[in-house]
C-alpha cells in the first residue's frame, strides 16, 4: 500500500514539474512580436500592427525605424536575466484632422525573465491628437496567459478621428 502511494506521489510530482517546465518555456521559443507603424497621409490613416515572428523568421528579420518595424525586446534593457530599464517609441503623423502622436512602450509581464511570464513581452499604445490624449494606454496583450484577446491592429482615421481596434482570440495569435 505504501509503495503504491509513493509511486503515485512520485509520478504526480514528476508530471507536475515536467508540466511547469514545458509551460514556462513554451512562449520563450517563439515569442518575438513584430510591431509595425505606418503614417499614410495619402490614405489619411495611421496603422499600427502586431504579429509574431515564427519559424526562424525572428532570426533573419531586419527591424528598421525607416521601415516602421520594431522589436518589442529592443524596448527593454536586460541585465542578469532581469529587465532593468525600458524606452518608448514616439511617432508623429499629420492627418487631415490634426497631428496624431503614437506612443509605443513595452508591456512587461514580469521583470524577472525566469519568472512566470518573464520570457514574454508585448507593447502598449497611447494615442494623442493635438497633444490631447484620445486613447489611454492600452496593452496589445493584457496578460501573458489565459483566454484574453490580443490586439493585432490599431487604425486611426484622419477623416473622422476615429480609432478602430482589431483583436483576435489568443489561440489565433499564437
Amino acid at each position: 500500500m505504501t509503495l503504491k502511494m509513493t509511486s503515485k506521489s512520485v509520478l504526480l510530482i514528476s508530471m507536475s514539474l515536467t508540466s511547469c517546465l514545458w509551460t514556462s518555456g513554451s512562449f520563450a521559443i517563439d515569442h518575438y512580436p513584430l510591431i509595425t507603424y505606418q503614417c499614410d497621409q495619402t490614405k489619411d490613416i495611421v496603422l499600427i500592427t502586431s504579429r509574431l515572428l515564427k519559424g526562424g523568421e525572428e532570426k533573419t528579420f531586419k527591424f528598421s525605424d525607416a521601415d516602421g518595424t520594431y522589436n518589442a525586446w529592443d524596448l527593454v534593457k536586460i541585465k542578469d536575466n532581469t529587465i532593468i530599464d525600458s524606452s518608448t517609441i514616439i511617432k508623429d503623423c499629420v492627418l487631415s484632422t490634426g497631428q496624431y502622436r503614437v506612443v509605443l512602450e513595452p508591456q512587461i509581464f514580469n521583470h524577472d525573465l525566469a519568472g512566470f511570464c518573464g520570457a514574454n513581452i508585448s507593447v502598449a499604445i497611447t494615442v494623442l491628437k493635438n497633444n490631447v490624449e484620445i486613447m489611454e494606454r492600452k496593452p496589445f496583450e493584457f496578460h501573458c496567459s489565459g483566454n484574453t484577446k490580443i490586439i493585432t491592429g490599431v487604425k486611426i482615421m484622419g477623416s473622422s478621428g476615429d480609432i478602430k481596434i482589431r483583436d483576435v482570440p489568443r489561440h489565433e495569435y499564437y
